[in-house]
């Protein structure tokens, strides 16, 4: 996603490996976690199949155990913003009906080479962390990339591996830190199937299995207005202006930005809010492919540059940046044809 590709916020990193149950202290913060996320989590496998111990191995890393400001409240640029999320889900143009709003919040991407990087994004919010599971069990049973993972029930490890194949996090080694947390703290006692550790025979549980993913309109693209800052708010500028648009390529979504938005939805029929949804995403953005040239290319090399990936954005598309959108595409389990469509934007603006 970077499709709804969900990051793991930067102080969570710290606290993500699996705590030794031989400080005391320590592990009484591990096991009143579980014991305040058990019934929600058996509620929710009972709703979507998802193993218990999957959605608390979950929580527990990406919430640093509920101890991420994110899992309360948390003030950012003098506004304070009541989180209570677990699962740090991006907000996208369709809002789910379980969140109360977007907080914008820096996270960790990581670059083709493992490298990782900062980026601002907006994550949604909740009312408590019962919605945010509820929320939970809605993005990975709505979402048709994360089906394959529902093959796998009854093998809570494998379910993980797919989940980050998916798309979910960038992290490389996301789904060995939760698999070490369920097996650290026997989460699986939790599963409402009984399901425990380990794969099933003749499982991959490393290779990355390419697909051509389902594009779902209004549920892949980030949702953007006024205050939205960062390299996917430049991509948007430098669209509009491809678009007739004259705007200073800046990152930051202000009023002129917020008027050329309106401007564009006018022209093309649509209700003139100057916040970017789905149907302006998809009106906006371009097929591109080897040969063209002009200011969609150079979004396009935005976006590919800010994955880390090899290219200049010098508006034409060489063969320098076919090799990035390819490398992206198998990266993202997408088939990798060197075209871009709107699969490849949406998790490239994810």
């Amino acid at each position: 996603m970077r499709w709804f590709k969900l990051a793991v916020v930067v102080v969570l990193i710290a606290l993500a490996t699996a705590a030794s149950v031989t400080n005391p202290a320590r592990a009484s913060v591990q096991q009143d976690f579980i014991a305040k996320l058990v019934e929600g989590a058996r509620e929710n496998e009972r709703r979507t199949g998802i193993p218990a111990s999957v959605t608390i191995g979950m929580a527990a890393l990406e919430s640093g155990w509920g101890r991420s400001t994110m899992a309360g409240t948390m003030t950012v640029n003098g506004t304070v913003y009541k989180v209570n999320t677990l699962f740090n889900i991006k907000c996208t143009s369709t809002p789910s009906p379980y969140q109360t709003g977007c907080v914008p919040v820096s996270s960790y991407e990581y670059r083709a080479d493992g490298t990782k990087y900062l980026k601002v994004s907006n994550f949604r919010t909740y009312a408590s962390w019962a919605d945010s599971m509820l929320d939970f069990g809605r993005f990975l049973t709505t979402l048709s990339r994360y089906a394959p993972a529902f093959d796998y029930t009854r093998y809570p490890d494998q379910f993980v591996t797919e989940v980050r194949r998916a798309g979910y996090a960038t992290d490389p080694k996301y789904s060995e830190l939760v698999i070490s947390i369920m097996r650290s703290y026997s989460l699986y006692q939790y599963n409402v199937s009984g399901a425990g550790p380990g794969y099933p025979s003749g499982a991959d549980t490393d290779t990355p299995v390419v697909v051509d993913p389902v594009f779902k309109s209004g549920s892949d693209f980030p949702a953007l207005s006024r205050g939205s800052r960062g390299t996917v708010v430049e991509s948007l500028q430098t669209l509009l202006n491809a678009a007739g648009s004259t705007l200073l390529v800046d990152g930051s979504y202000g009023a002129l930005t917020e008027g050329a938005v309106k401007t564009y939805q006018s022209s093309q029929g649509l209700p003139a809010t100057g916040a970017v949804d789905d149907q302006t995403w998809s009106r906006l953005l371009p097929s591109l492919r080897a040969g063209d040239s002009g200011e969609r290319v150079s979004a396009l090399q935005l976006e590919l540059k800010a994955e880390g990936l090899a290219v200049t954005v010098n508006g034409t598309f060489d063969p320098a940046t076919e090799a990035a959108v390819r490398s992206f595409q198998e990266r993202q389990r997408i088939k990798p044809n060197g075209a871009v469509g709107l699969a490849t934007w949406a998790r490239l603006l994810g």
